[in-house]
């Protein structure tokens, strides 16, 4: 019995040891247990980023407040952090006579995404696309969307895209372990079975959500997707058209 579970455990070794040399990265709660102890003592911190926070405090963000905290170096848990982002459309895709705003945030390639990316050159975590008929074309006051880098290499994006009678909120956050998950209006999304969320107000003040799943994508690729979705896919075009919608 004894032999049996060395056995196992020499297996379960090796096959660690070969993800980290296949992937150059490996998080697990040993690794979030260091992370946090990083962000816990100063000598680990990140004085340029400390920096380039503390030099121009303001509150921002929404639907959260963007707070200043003390980072570790990036460079403690990986060094290929390559930028992050976010793409979309602000003015809205039309949709028979319907106006859909989108956002989508993104990470860019780097040793803690890049064994389930391929060859593209970022990876989309999170797309909302929303219903809308209150779009402000002069200063773009009914939508907006931000992304940080300060949780690394966990990702985390905000933003909101008004109505005349109502806000959708979200927020939604990438961890090193794949964990994907987004919050709209309170409702919670796991992105491990499907990365693109669309919501429909009601005119009644309610709120319709249609969760679908894709494989994959870069955020160009992303792009041409969420308008092929609104001109040839009938569920997408059904949710969005339905009497029942602002």
């Amino acid at each position: 019995m004894n032999r049996a579970i060395i056995y196992i455990f020499l297996i379960l070794s090796f096959g660690c040891k070969a993800q980290e040399k296949e992937t150059g990265f490996v998080w697990n709660i040993e690794n979030e247990k260091i992370h946090n102890e990083n962000r816990n003592d100063s000598t680990k911190w990140s004085s340029k980023n400390w920096k380039a926070d503390t030099d121009n405090i303001k509150v921002s963000g929404k639907p959260m407040i963007n707070g200043v905290f003390p980072v570790p170096d990036y460079d403690l848990t990986d060094s290929t952090f390559n930028g992050l982002g976010y793409s979309g459309s602000w003015q809205g895709i039309d949709l028979k006579d319907k106006k859909i705003i989108y956002h989508s945030l993104y990470v860019n390639k780097n040793a803690v995404n890049q064994k389930f990316i391929d060859d593209k050159p970022n990876e989309v975590f999170f797309t909302i696309a929303v219903l809308t008929d209150s779009i402000d074309l002069k200063r773009y006051s009914h939508t907006d969307v931000s992304i940080t880098s300060r949780n690394h290499p966990h990702y985390v994006g905000q933003g909101f895209v008004k109505t005349k009678g109502n806000e959708i909120d979200f927020i939604s956050f990438l961890t090193a372990d794949r964990n994907d998950y987004a919050i709209v209006n309170m409702r919670l999304f796991d992105l491990r079975i499907g990365r693109i969320i669309l919501i429909a107000p009601q005119k009644d003040g309610t709120l319709c959500s249609l969760q679908l799943d894709a494989p994959i994508m870069s955020s160009e690729e992303m792009d041409d997707h969420i308008e092929s979705l609104m001109t040839n896919n009938k569920e997408v075009i059904k949710f969005f058209t339905k009497s029942e919608n602002i």
